[in-house]
């Protein structure tokens, strides 16, 4: 948030917003499955 990158909404729950170019972003490869030891629910 400091350096900003992030802005955040006061009383808004989970409302995080990342300001970083698409341009600035790492491409991704492939999609992965991502495993998970926890219970789903």
């Amino acid at each position: 948030e400091r350096a900003g990158l992030i802005r955040r909404q006061p009383g808004v729950a989970r409302s995080i917003e990342v300001l970083v170019a698409p341009e600035g972003l790492p491409l991704l490869r492939h999609p992965q499955l991502v495993k998970s030891s926890g219970p789903r629910i």
